[in-house]
């Protein structure tokens, strides 16, 4: 008797992570049949992509589509058993074109809602988010959790759509979903990718970042096609998840850049970078005090940092003939030689973009006083910051009592399993984002089902418990950055003004920023 085929739909093949689910998926049942939609008829195929499809021919069909198109979406999932959402734009491309940023992390995920809802809502519909969602995170609060506000980065229109993407989803009464947001990846492209464009300025130093490798990612999202026809993953649905790659891949931005160039190159960042090339702020990472969650569900993780790096220099073993080249030449041709992309601080500086210099530095005289000097630089892994010296051995420690201390408020008792949160319960988390929960008459148990709620501006609005308490969303009327106002809601709202005045003066807290710099073209929401 023939085993009945299981239709999965996929988007985003192209990119690093779609590319791995794609190859990971073939390691599955033959009766596992994969189609696949790849927006821009003129790109070419990744050679790895390419290679998976000549491999697997029989089982996977492609076509040149737009998820920004309902009928284009229509056609990817007629009749699909799961659909894995990957497509998005990514930085450093969507730092250069917020239009189609906007059409593919907002628009694109809106279609695939609309359509699965059209079509019976029988397509389970596991969706790719961000930690790029929960925006700038610092010492002390470097590690971050399912629940945490949602905060994106001002100018950072990647996250800003990818929030409206995930709220849409959770709101939309799917049957069968789940958001997993995605750490920072460690991908087969990475390393020729930063040499082309100035995001590689964005790593803040001490700022704390959570990897795992392309791979890894794509395993677990076939883990869940996989265990979920074993077994129906029991209590894994219509949840969201932070994927990241446990303890050996929490560092700080310098550890990262660091042990990367050492591997790959010879030498370290301290010979070919000064401290105020890159940011200080207004990026994202965090280390994922949940990150564990996913793994035992799906046990998803085999390959660390330092053994992702050990890899591409095996696949690279020319780039360690810089090590033979005075530093200075290096640095000159390999990284000063990106101050002239748009994307890099130290072209804001020269060209005076006031707006972005705040936004990412606190201004120009805070950028004066970082310096070039690493020797009068704190570094958060040597067991030093601004404000003093640091156990960070102790930070780390996910048992430690200052670890699991440093967690942010959510404002109401988590210690109470979902199922069992009542009104009061509601009423708490809603004054801790300064506003209340207008519904009286909720039945404890449907965090689900929408109630009304208030912010401080009066707005008033509908959203789920569960969309409000573990998405880390709040009013959809003032809280979506439309332009960054984030210091002016930091104000008022406590649960932001926790991890805002971490980088943040309360002299900005008016500042405002636009979506995009060249905003008269950006395309308005609809």
């Amino acid at each position: 008797m023939k085993t009945q085929d299981i239709t999965v739909a996929l988007t985003g093949v192209t990119g690093a992570m779609g590319g791995e689910v794609l190859f990971s998926l073939m390691t599955l049942p033959e009766n596992y049949k994969v189609r696949c939609i790849i927006y821009d008829a003129e790109k070419k195929l990744p050679a790895f992509v390419k290679k998976t499809l000549k491999k697997h021919r029989a089982r996977i069909t492609m076509f040149r589509d737009d998820v920004a198109r309902y009928e284009d979406c229509e056609k990817l999932l007629s009749g699909a058993d799961y659909l894995i959402n990957c497509a998005a734009l990514i930085p450093p491309k969507s730092d250069h074109d917020p239009q189609r940023t906007y059409l593919s992390n907002y628009i694109g995920t809106k279609n695939l809602v609309d359509v699965v809802k059209a079509q019976g809502g029988k397509t389970a519909f596991v969706h790719i988010a961000t930690v790029a969602m929960y925006g700038d995170r610092s010492y002390p609060h470097v590690w971050g959790r399912v629940g945490d506000p949602v905060i994106s980065s001002d100018y950072d229109c990647y996250s800003l759509y990818k929030l409206k993407a995930e709220r849409y989803l959770l709101e939309s009464g799917l049957e069968k979903f789940v958001s997993l947001r995605q750490t920072a990846v460690l991908h087969k492209y990475m390393f020729a990718n930063n040499l082309k464009d100035g995001l590689m300025f964005h790593t803040s130093w001490n700022g704390p970042l959570e990897w795992v490798t392309d791979r890894d990612s794509g395993v677990a999202c076939k883990n869940i096609l996989k265990l979920d026809g074993e077994n129906g993953l029991d209590g894994f649905w219509n949840k969201i998840y932070n994927i990241g790659g446990g303890s050996e891949c929490r560092l700080t931005g310098f550890e990262t850049l660091d042990r990367c160039f050492k591997k790959v190159m010879g030498k370290g960042v301290k010979n070919y970078f000064r401290p105020n090339w890159n940011i200080p702020r207004n990026f994202h990472g965090v280390w994922f005090y949940d990150s564990d969650v996913l793994e035992n569900f799906l046990g998803y993780r085999s390959t660390t940092h330092d053994e992702f790096w050990d890899g591409m220099h095996a696949k690279y073993p020319y780039f360690k003939l810089a090590k033979l080249v005075p530093a200075p030449i290096v640095s000159r041709f390999a990284f000063k030689r990106l101050f002239k992309n748009t994307n890099a601080p130290m072209y804001w500086i020269k060209h005076d973009k006031t707006g972005r210099i705040k936004a990412f530095f606190g201004g120009k005289e805070n950028f004066e006083k970082i310096g070039t000097d690493w020797k009068k630089f704190p570094l958060l892994h040597e067991g030093r910051y601004w404000n003093g010296e640091v156990d960070y051995a102790a930070l780390k420690d996910i048992n430690n009592v200052k670890a699991s201390g440093l967690l942010l408020d959510h404002g109401y008792d988590e210690t109470k399993p979902l199922e069992s949160l009542d009104i009061s319960d509601l009423d708490k988390a809603a004054a801790f984002r300064g506003g209340k929960c207008l519904t009286r008459d909720f039945t404890a148990g449907k965090i689900y089902e929408k109630i009304d709620w208030q912010c401080h501006n009066g707005h008033s609005f509908s959203s789920s418990p569960y969309t409000i308490l573990k998405g880390g969303y709040w009013c959809p009327h003032c809280c979506e950055p439309k332009p960054w106002r984030y210091g002016e809601l930091a104000k008022h709202i406590p649960f932001y003004a926790q991890v805002y005045f971490d980088t943040h003066t309360r002299d900005e807290v008016d500042d405002v920023y636009p979506l995009s710099d060249d905003e008269d073209d950006f395309i308005i929401d609809r």
